[in-house]
C-alpha cells in the first residue's frame, strides 16, 4: 500500500514539474527571439539561466525522493507537450 508521503510527493512533484516546464518552454520561446534578433550575448545568458533554474527544480525534486522526481519529469514532459501543441496550432 502506498503511504500518504509518496502520494503527496508525487502530487507536489507533478505540480512543480508542470510549473517549471511551463516557465522553461515560455522562456525558450523568448530566448529564440533574442537569438534571432542578434542579441547573442544576452540570449546565451538567458539560456544558461533557464537551464540552471530547471536543473535546480529537478535537483530539489530528486532530494525529495524518486517518486517526486519521476512525477516532476512527467510534469515537465506534459508542459513540453502543451508548448508544442501551442506552436503547432499557430502555424
Amino acid at each position: 500500500m502506498t503511504d500518504h508521503w509518496t502520494v503527496a510527493a508525487c502530487a507536489a512533484g507533478l505540480g512543480a514539474g508542470i510549473a517549471a516546464g511551463a516557465a522553461h518552454f515560455a522562456a525558450l520561446r523568448w530566448n529564440v527571439r533574442l537569438f534571432a534578433s542578434g542579441r547573442v550575448g544576452f540570449a546565451f545568458g538567458a539560456q544558461v539561466l533557464r537551464c540552471v533554474l530547471t536543473a535546480l527544480v529537478l535537483v530539489t525534486l530528486a532530494r525529495a525522493g524518486s517518486a517526486a522526481l519521476v512525477a516532476g519529469m512527467a510534469g515537465l514532459l506534459l508542459a513540453r507537450h502543451a508548448a508544442l501543441r501551442v506552436v503547432a496550432v499557430k502555424r
